[in-house]
This record gives structure tokens, C-alpha cells and sequence, in this order.
């Protein structure tokens, strides 16, 4: 494998440790809207250097299948993992405005987290059978959010909850599924890269 290739699947890497934490301390209350910014601004920076480095690498290197592959793969999970990050800053907006605990929502946070690192570590080790492991963990996030809008709505019309309350848990739950969505986004590119197999939009059997 080029080692231009080699080069740009240990940029993406870093990266992705820097998704993992940004996620994680999006959700801990000691950690301020700041804090997640600086972490997002490193993010950032990976994006438009890993998107350069693809560029100049197909125009100047015009590589073979294979090679191609991986790089147009790299290309598409850097886009994942830059819109990751905006999740973390997302939820960070409306996690700092919560006056209670919400178990729910720390349970959906485990089970994301579960697949982004899952997801990340089938980038590592090629391994298709946890990519689709990965795939097949978001409708279980999906139910999970499902319940959470279905619980927290009832709790806003039963005034059990002040409005401000709800809604906040409301979207920190929504761009916890919307992180999943995306880890499923870049296994289905790990099985592309692996396999060649394009399964976007198909029943994942």
C-alpha cells in the first residue's frame, strides 16, 4: 500500500481520538461550550488538511483501484467524523442548560459511544464483521431516541417537566442518534474500502 495512503489512515485516526473525546466531554458539565470549541478547531483543521492531502494525492499520484479506494474512503469518514464534532458542539449547547440528571439520555450516550469506538477500531483492523456489527447497533439507537422524544414530549404535556427542560434533552438526544448515523455512514465506508461493496441504501444483509 502507498504510503501516501498510510500517511493519510494515521491522520484520520488522530482525528477520530479527537471526535471520541469532543463527544464524551460534551456531556460532562465541567467541561464549558469553550473547551468543546478548541477541540472542534483541532477537528477542523484535520478536516481541510486530510481533504487537501486526498486531493493532491489522486491529481499528482493517480492511483490504482485499491489505492483509490482507500483514499476516496478517507475522504468520505473525514466528513463524517468533521460533522461529529458539530454534533458535540450541538449537544454541549443544550446539555449546559439542564437543571436535572437524565438517565435516559446517559444510556443513548453508551450506546453511541459504543459504536463510534466500534467503528473506529473496524477502520483499524479492517474487519468487516464489526463494521456490520456497527450497522446493525443504530436501530437500537433509534429506538432508543424514539422512546426518549416519545417520553419527554408526554412529560412537557403533562407539565411534569418545564418546556425549556424538555426540549433541551429533546435535542441532545437527537444529535446523539444523529453521531450514530454517522458511525453507521463510515462503516458502510470501511465495507466500500474493504470490500468494494457500495450497501448504502440496502437492507445491510
Amino acid at each position: 500500500m502507498s504510503n501516501d495512503v498510510e500517511v493519510l489512515r494515521k491522520n484520520i485516526l488522530e482525528m477520530a481520538t479527537l471526535v471520541e473525546k469532543v463527544i464524551i466531554d460534551s456531556m460532562v458539565k465541567e467541561k464549558k461550550l469553550k473547551d468543546i470549541f478548541l477541540i472542534e478547531d483541532e477537528i477542523n483543521n484535520y478536516h481541510k488538511t486530510i481533504d487537501d492531502s486526498v486531493f493532491k494525492y489522486i491529481a499528482l499520484q493517480s492511483p490504482a483501484a485499491r489505492n483509490l479506494r482507500n483514499a476516496l474512503a478517507i475522504m468520505k469518514m473525514n466528513s463524517e467524523l468533521e460533522r461529529m464534532g458539530d454534533q458535540a458542539v450541538n449537544i454541549k449547547r443544550y446539555f449546559k442548560k439542564l437543571k436535572l440528571n437524565h438517565t435516559q439520555l446517559d444510556n443513548l450516550l453508551e450506546e453511541v459511544m459504543q459504536m463510534v469506538r466500534k467503528s473506529f477500531n473496524a477502520f483499524t483492523t479492517r474487519d468487516l464483521t464489526l463494521a456490520m456489527d456497527v450497522i446493525k447497533s443504530d436501530e437500537e439507537v433509534n429506538t432508543l431516541h424514539r422512546d426518549i422524544i416519545k417520553d419527554y414530549m408526554g412529560q412537557i404535556r403533562d407539565d411534569s417537566i418545564s418546556f425549556d427542560e424538555g426540549f433541551c434533552v429533546i435535542r441532545v438526544a437527537k444529535n446523539l442518534e444523529r453521531i450514530g448515523d454517522h458511525a453507521t455512514n463510515v462503516c458502510e465506508d470501511i465495507i466500500f474500502l474493504e470490500s468494494g461493496a457500495d450497501i448504502r441504501h440496502s437492507s445491510h444483509e
